[in-house]
């Protein structure tokens, strides 16, 4: 089936009140709309267990795809290896969430076992074609001059600066991760709005507008018509 709107939600980072704001303007269409989710469900917010639950319930429609964040990741990684990594959670967010996580435990004790299956099988990243064209979508970005199949998930996740000032392959990118309003000066990019999507020059769309900080914003595009709606303060 062809979609109408191939649409792309970025990082919403425990912040329910922002993510039902932009979702209801979108009048998502389960027969005509296909949606990516770029990751980052938790962390930093009020209600973090409750946009991993709406993520875990949403994303069984068939066309919607829930990818992996670098914060589920995180996640994963402090309950189930004990890695250097594990640590890194708490500090970045995590303490918020687990301390939702412990409460939420004392009423539903599988909810744990059933969050870490859902991330556990989130894809790293969703590729299209659209007329011809590449689309990429995947929470950080991609490593210039590697193959899709060949990156590794550190860069997926993590990567920044080598990414929007290095990449320069034909598919069109689109990610969250690096919040619009951390970004410096871009070269051929004027931004008028630190809260709203940028276009880069190298075909990267960049729509995580910060939906954590005071004045943020969770932001969606349809790539195919290029229109953007995004939360309320």
């Amino acid at each position: 089936m062809q979609y109408e709107r191939i649409l792309a939600l970025g990082d919403i980072h425990g912040r329910f009140d922002r993510l039902s704001s932009v979702f209801n303007k979108l009048n998502f269409d389960t027969e005509k709309d296909f949606l990516i989710l770029l990751g980052d469900y938790i962390d930093r917010g009020n209600e973090n267990l409750h946009c991993l639950q709406w993520a875990m319930q949403i994303s069984k429609l068939p066309n919607i795809v829930a990818l992996r964040g670098n914060h589920e990741q995180m996640m994963l990684y402090y309950y189930l290896m004990g890695t250097y990594e594990s640590t890194i959670w708490l500090p970045n967010g995590g303490n918020r969430t687990k301390a939702e996580m412990d409460e939420w435990l004392k009423h539903d004790p599988d909810f744990l076992k059933r969050a870490l299956q859902f991330i556990d099988k989130r894809p790293y990243y969703y590729q299209t074609f659209i007329e011809g064209q590449e689309y990429i979508f995947c929470h950080a970005g991609l490593k210039p001059g590697i193959s899709l199949e060949n990156q590794t998930v550190e860069s997926i996740l993590w990567i920044r600066e080598e990414f929007y000032n290095g990449y320069n392959g034909t598919a069109e990118v689109v990610v969250g991760h690096t919040p619009t309003p951390y970004l410096g000066n871009v070269p051929g990019v004027k931004i008028k709005d630190r809260y709203y999507p940028v276009r880069l020059p190298n075909k990267i769309t960049m729509i995580d507008t910060g939906s954590f900080l005071p004045s943020g914003r969770i932001s969606c595009i349809d790539v195919i018509s290029g229109q953007i709606w995004q939360s309320d303060n």
